[in-house]
């Protein structure tokens, strides 16, 4: 016997007050650490998430009626998103960190400082490393 899991697409809705912000959403729905620091890494980079075709390629309504992520189904439309090649090489480190994707660390090459760090800090929490400090020297 086979089951499908069943997620749906969900709509952009007008911005309640009181409601939680769709980063908070994602990571109170993230089940696993590789899925809690993609999650927070893309929470963290704040402009790519807030993006409709971003977020309507990425965020599904799960079964349980939770929102969450569609890492894999993200993946096939990362090149049909209309990104920019720092962003779409943040995006793959975020996938591989994920874990249904894989890409060549030089992708490194290509982000800016800014996203980096989050990489390197996504990195670092998967390795469940708390002494670890990512952040700009003074």
């Amino acid at each position: 016997m086979t089951t499908t899991r069943e997620t749906r697409v969900l709509p952009v809705a007008e911005e309640d007050e009181d409601a939680p912000s769709l980063g908070t959403l994602l990571l109170a729905s993230a089940g696993n650490p590789r899925d809690q620091a993609a999650v927070r890494a893309l929470v963290d980079e704040e402009i790519i998430l807030g993006r409709e075709r971003i977020r309507t390629a990425l965020v599904v309504k799960k079964a349980d009626g939770r929102m969450g992520c569609d890492w894999e189904r993200f993946g096939k439309r990362l090149y049909v998103l209309g990104l920019s090649e720092g962003e779409r090489a943040f995006l793959d480190l975020v996938l591989s960190i994920a874990g249904p994707h894989q890409t060549s660390l030089s992708r490194v090459l290509e982000i800016d400082d800014r996203r980096l760090a989050i990489v390197l800090r996504a990195t670092v929490q998967l390795s469940g490393c708390d002494t670890l400090a990512i952040g700009t020297r003074t």
